[in-house]
């Protein structure tokens, strides 16, 4: 949905690559030690297929694939399947949890920004059933589903000022149940404004994040602890147009502010990649 435009009978097909590395325990907003050594490893690959079916309307579908790594060291006592310590590894991987969303243009004003409201449905068809060696399920938060069907909302807008394009966007994923082992995630509120400069060959901006997530619960209803918080982050971004209608972009966010509820391992660095082809019937 490049410039927030739908071009009828447009298919857009795009393939995104993510990998999150997060090591840097935090405690509320200040630094501690990680005195387990733990690390988790996240990566997502993600396809994306937009199709606009009129002028105005269009569906999106995002199929994610994803594989979740956590590994640390255990002190002796510490784990009761693992009594000596040692490195104790968490994985899970697979087809992630599908999204699909209806889109609407509305109708364009020059010299008023251009509009698209969405709005869909997050399922709940990735396994959230991983064990660790040990043949136990393992925490909900490193599990590649969530178990919950949950609905998606989002609003995004667009305007050209000279050689810039700036646009702004704000999600949310409203998490309504409970999984089959009882855990509810916390809901997801993101906000994201960006400036590029829309090169004929090579393009670049700068995008900047807000993340705010809920508490999560669990045993129906119990507050959990060490999850959810509120994040900054900024993105530059540097991209090429290998053909008319194919584009590729890299980008870097990193993390300017952090708040976290309780201590929580936070993201020395992450990179998304991203390509995207305009294929027109």
């Amino acid at each position: 949905m490049q410039y927030n435009k739908i071009v009828q009978g447009q298919l857009i097909v795009g393939a995104n690559y993510e990998y999150e590395f997060l090591t840097d325990p935090i405690y509320g907003t200040r630094s501690i030690p990680n005195i387990n050594r733990e690390r988790t490893n996240n990566t997502a690959t993600s396809v994306f297929l937009n199709y606009g079916m009129t002028e105005k309307f269009s569906l999106t579908l995002l199929v994610p694939f994803r594989s979740v790594t956590n590994e640390k060291i255990l002190f002796r006592g510490q784990n009761d399947d693992q009594y000596n310590g040692g490195k104790y590894t968490r994985h899970a991987s697979g087809l992630g949890d599908i999204v699909v969303m209806f889109n609407y243009a509305l109708p364009h004003l020059s010299p008023l920004p251009s509009v698209l409201v969405s709005a869909g449905v997050k399922l709940a068809n990735a396994s959230i059933d991983a064990t660790d060696k040990y043949g136990k399920r393992f925490s909900d938060n490193l599990q590649i589903g969530s178990g919950s069907v949950d609905p998606v909302l989002a609003l995004s807008m667009s305007q050209h000022f000279h050689k810039l394009l700036f646009s702004a966007e704000a999600f949310t994923r409203i998490s309504l149940r409970e999984n089959i082992y009882g855990y509810k995630y916390g809901n997801e509120l993101h906000g994201i404004l960006s400036a590029d400069y829309p090169g004929d060959m090579f393009y670049g901006g700068l995008r900047f994040n807000y993340l705010l997530v809920t508490r999560d619960h669990y045993q129906y209803g119990k507050i959990t602890r060490e999850r959810g918080g509120t994040w900054f982050y900024v993105a530059p971004k540097l991209g090429i147009k290998v053909l008319d209608d194919l584009d590729f972009d890299i980008s870097i966010p990193m993390a300017i502010y952090q708040n976290v509820n309780e201590s929580q391992l936070t993201s020395s660095y992450q990179i998304q990649i991203n390509t995207v082809y305009h294929l027109t019937f």
